[in-house]
């Protein structure tokens, strides 16, 4: 399996050799995407990549981290870094440099062909308005999607993404099911956003699959190739 959205940084975990120990002795996880959210964690996402056979990195200022998207081009562009992200916008803070700061960004994939993961905290209609203005042309993924079914549907329409993580196996996640069963299975990405969203991340990270395969259907089997097939299609350095 594939966990497409993580966060193995220092500035979040205290022991983070001993967190990165625990996943690479998880058989069933072939590959983790350590995400970052701004200059330093992107760094360090690449040196991890480096030295772990099973971590691949992505570059990219989050809309509540400072930075400049500048910096970015100082770091090393290796072939384990897969996208640019995380990126996108928020309700909290300054709209206005974040919507500049995506743009920038969505460029940035362009230049450098990669896809982008997108954070859209309530902000899905917004960063749908600013893709007609500039598009990632390597496709797009929005990360723990927010459950809207006609924001869904134009995702879909898009050739885009939709990843889910652990709050699809609470017990008021209703909406994100019904996003799940009208979602394409080629269309669908998991993640466990670790350590935000999952703090045990092989139980939920089974939680979010036997979720996914009872709804759609599938044997385990099936949905666990489907599902790398799906991650190694958008992040095609995988």
């Amino acid at each position: 399996m594939i966990d497409t959205h993580a966060h193995f940084n220092s500035k979040d975990l205290k022991n983070l050799r001993d967190e990165i120990i625990r996943v690479n002795n998880i058989n069933h996880l072939n590959k983790v995407i350590n995400v970052g959210l701004d200059y330093e964690t992107s760094k360090e996402a690449i040196e991890i990549s480096e030295r772990e056979s099973k971590f691949y990195a992505t570059i990219g200022i989050h809309p509540l981290h400072n930075g400049n998207i500048e910096d970015l081009l100082k770091l090393r562009i290796t072939d384990k870094v897969v996208a640019i992200g995380e990126i996108g916008l928020d309700t909290d803070g300054d709209f206005l440099l974040q919507r500049e700061r995506f743009i920038k960004q969505i460029e940035l994939a362009n230049f450098l062909e990669l896809p982008i993961i997108i954070h859209s905290k309530n902000s899905n209609e917004r960063v749908l308005k600013i893709f007609k203005y500039v598009y990632p042309l390597s496709g797009f993924v929005f990360h723990c999607f927010q459950p809207d079914i006609d924001i869904a549907k134009e995702i879909i329409k898009l050739g885009g993404y939709l990843s889910f993580a652990s709050p699809i196996a609470r017990i008021n996640a209703k909406k994100s099911l019904e996003v799940i069963k009208l979602t394409p299975i080629e269309n669908i990405l998991i993640e466990l956003d670790y350590p935000y969203m999952s703090m045990n991340p092989i139980n939920d990270g089974k939680q979010v699959f036997n979720r996914i395969k009872e709804l759609k259907g599938y044997s385990y089997n099936q949905l666990e190739k489907q599902l790398e097939e799906n991650a190694k299609r958008l992040f095609r350095k995988l």
